[in-house]
């Protein structure tokens, strides 16, 4: 599928020696969180707000006039979110943790259990740090590897009497983003309501989970009415407009209870600003409004998938392992030997080869693919690059700051000699 847009601005890519890049990596503790994005060629670590915006969207964003409160930006954003998440009430905020920050503290007391198909990290911590338990019942079998275990669901529903919330990430923020089923979506809220709890939907990338729905049921209801359905499904849904959104700031939480939307608008003025505003300038939310809109635009979602599965079929190409079945925005490299820190070992390995930054999660090597910044040559370029080095023996690591929470976006590490990794590079392997 080629790409529905044609390319208006081009942004000349950093180029910095190889030398320079291994000081660079030294400096950085060999983590790739801590590298300078001016010294990063191209840039995989994450696709969150790392999207290009389209003409119509920077438009908006000269056109929209800056007020303190009743913007009609806020009205624009309000009627467009309305019109594709069902909800009544919309609140915007200035990107996804501030949503599931706000919500978890109106809708959590200390003891509380929350229940997730995936928690990412950082949403397991706000919880966490309320003093309630956040428990993960993945049900990991393809081809909906994102979907919550409805068994493990209400064994937990009936064993915890202060199980209060039942939220599932669309798509599930894990092996590079896999969908949820719109079914399963359905009974875990029937399972939810049962027991007096409340299904929340983390949608940042809803767009990319209807498609995939789509696709993989051979549905012929459009992607904007898939959308509909899933949140339809849900009491409450907050999203990230960074993601799916093709905003580079932006969120919002949707809902239907009047008591919610007044207690929200009160955190809200306390914490980010009046509530029309939500913690952003008008601008933001011009720029949403439109990204919204282009967001269930089936041509632009199905070009971004496409694009990571041909970083994934280049990947394979050149001998990589990865995890399949492929996600909607991005792909996980499974290390060769299991080594300690072998993920940041080989996540360093392919800066310093190339300039190429990449994310770890959870012991894996993962690349998010921007939407709409990168051409089918840059992923080329990066799936010969990285099966290069996949094949090569890695830096040894030792580990010398380990943080007590978000160990892979703040560890520092040292080189403390190379090693090969055990058994060598085999081919991919399709795993639930």
């Amino acid at each position: 599928m080629y790409e529905p847009y044609r390319i208006k601005t081009v942004e000349p890519l950093p180029y910095v020696s190889k030398a320079a890049r291994e000081k660079i990596l030294a400096a950085a503790g060999y983590n790739p969180f801590h590298i300078a994005a001016d010294s990063v060629e191209i840039d995989l670590i994450s696709d969150s707000g790392t999207g290009a915006m389209s003409s119509r969207q920077w438009s908006e964003v000269v056109g929209a006039r800056e007020d303190f409160s009743g913007q009609q930006s806020y009205t624009d954003f309000v009627a467009t979110a309305r019109d594709i998440l069902g909800f009544r009430y919309i609140q915007p905020v200035h990107q996804g943790r501030a949503a599931e920050s706000l919500l978890f503290r109106l809708l959590l007391q200390p003891g509380d259990v929350a229940l997730s198909n995936t928690f990412f990290e950082t949403t397991r911590s706000n919880i966490e740090a309320l003093g309630c338990e956040a428990v993960d019942l993945p049900d990991p079998g393809p081809p909906f590897c994102g979907n919550i275990h409805l068994e493990r669901l209400e064994q937990a529903l009936r064993r915890h009497a202060r199980a209060r919330l039942v939220v599932m990430t669309v798509t599930s923020n894990i092996m590079g983003g896999q969908p949820v089923a719109l079914d399963n979506i359905v009974r875990a809220r029937e399972l939810a309501e049962a027991r007096g709890a409340t299904l929340v939907l983390d949608a940042s990338r809803f767009a990319g989970n209807a498609f995939l729905v789509k696709e993989l049921t051979r549905s012929r209801r459009s992607l904007r009415r898939l959308c509909c359905e899933i949140f339809a499904a849900s009491h409450i849904a907050y999203l990230s407009c960074k993601k799916d959104g093709l905003a580079n700031v932006g969120g919002l939480i949707g809902f239907n209870d009047g008591v919610l939307q007044e207690n929200l608008a009160q955190q809200v003025i306390r914490q980010e600003s009046f509530p029309s505003a939500g913690g952003l300038a008008a601008r933001d939310l011009a720029a949403m409004t439109v990204g919204l809109k282009e967001a269930v635009d089936e041509r632009i979602v199905g070009a971004h998938v496409a694009s990571v599965r041909f970083l994934a079929a280049e990947l394979k190409r050149h001998g990589a392992r990865i995890f399949e079945p492929i996600g909607a925005h991005g792909l996980v490299i499974e290390p060769r030997g299991g080594t300690e820190h072998e993920a940041f070992a080989l996540a360093a390995e392919i800066y310093r080869e190339s300039g190429i930054r990449a994310g770890v999660f959870d012991g894996r090597v993962r690349l998010a693919v921007p939407r709409r910044v990168y051409t089918q040559n840059h992923l080329a370029h990066v799936g010969e690059v990285v099966g290069r080095v996949y094949q090569r023996d890695l830096m040894r690591l030792r580990c010398v700051h380990a943080p007590e929470e978000f160990f892979n976006f703040f560890a520092r590490f040292e080189q403390v000699g190379r090693t090969a990794s055990a058994g060598g590079a085999r081919s991919a392997t399709k795993r639930g």
